[in-house]
């Protein structure tokens, strides 16, 4: 019997974000094959930039990449994933992962999932992973579509490395759903909870940023999610770091673990 009730809170919490999920992957794959489709136009002045020198005052935020602006590799990189993808993206998804079960007490609904023959810890691991196919869709969603404009524009990219890329963004997106979910845990107010999650995120960007290009802070980096996700690396040379992925896997746990617990013993007034 709890198994059911689990199954029908994930399948409600799928349907709940379904109009979310189409229009949040239609944006997605829209932006990419607008900044896609754009590199034809850049390529020309880009090149000419590099050999200006232009591109090293960059380089201390974004890395070696930054030389590599010049080709789609890097062009994809530096104007999709680093900005829209790792912040945008997990602005948007973070956004609401925190409202999931803050919302729920806030609006005094919270009562009607807790009348239900399961417990507290299993109604935040199923809401949890009712979010999951929505972040999956985008993702993937999002690839086929930097797929298709790279044939139409005629321009060379490795599609293993492409998807390789998308997989090793899976880590990182459940990373902000654990974190997302553990604010919305601890915060009643839904808009409370996803403004203190953007807040934590942009935090952690910069705390990354500044260990890159400050070498008294290079160790600060270890605390960022982002530290631990190197689209560009993927992208261009197909490498996936294994031990990278274990580390947001284990903060997806153990924010996962922390939240159900204290979602437990958490006094709810309903």
């Amino acid at each position: 019997m709890d198994d059911i009730f689990r199954f029908r809170i994930a399948i409600q919490t799928i349907m709940d974000y379904k109009k979310t999920t189409i229009i949040l992957t239609l944006l997605f794959m829209l932006i990419a094959v607008m900044y896609a489709g754009m590199f034809p136009a850049f390529k020309e002045p880009l090149e000419e930039m590099g050999e200006t020198g232009l591109f090293d005052s960059f380089s201390s935020f974004f890395g070696p990449s930054t030389f590599d602006m010049a080709t789609y590799v890097g062009f994809l990189n530096l104007e999709l994933y680093q900005i829209f993808w790792m912040i945008i993206l997990g602005i948007v998804i973070g956004f609401i992962a925190a409202s999931i079960v803050s919302k729920e007490i806030e609006g005094k609904t919270i009562d009607i999932l807790m009348s239900n023959p399961i417990s507290r810890k299993q109604i935040v691991f199923d809401k949890f992973i009712g979010l999951i196919p929505m972040t999956l869709i985008i993702i993937f969603g999002t690839m086929l579509a930097i797929m298709g404009v790279t044939v139409v524009i005629g321009e060379e990219l490795d599609f293993g490395n492409l998807f390789l890329t998308h997989i090793a963004s899976v880590p990182y997106f459940l990373s902000i759903l654990g974190i997302a979910i553990l604010i919305s845990v601890i915060i009643n107010e839904k808009m409370k909870a996803s403004i203190t999650f953007i807040a934590l995120l942009m935090g952690m960007y910069v705390i990354d940023t500044m260990s890159k290009t400050v070498p008294d802070y290079e160790s600060l980096g270890v605390v960022s999610i982002t530290h631990y996700f190197n689209p560009y690396n993927t992208l261009k040379f197909g490498e996936f770091n294994v031990g990278s992925a274990l580390v947001l896997i284990c903060v997806t746990t153990v924010c996962m673990v922390i939240s159900m617990i204290y979602f437990e013993h958490k006094d709810i007034t309903v």
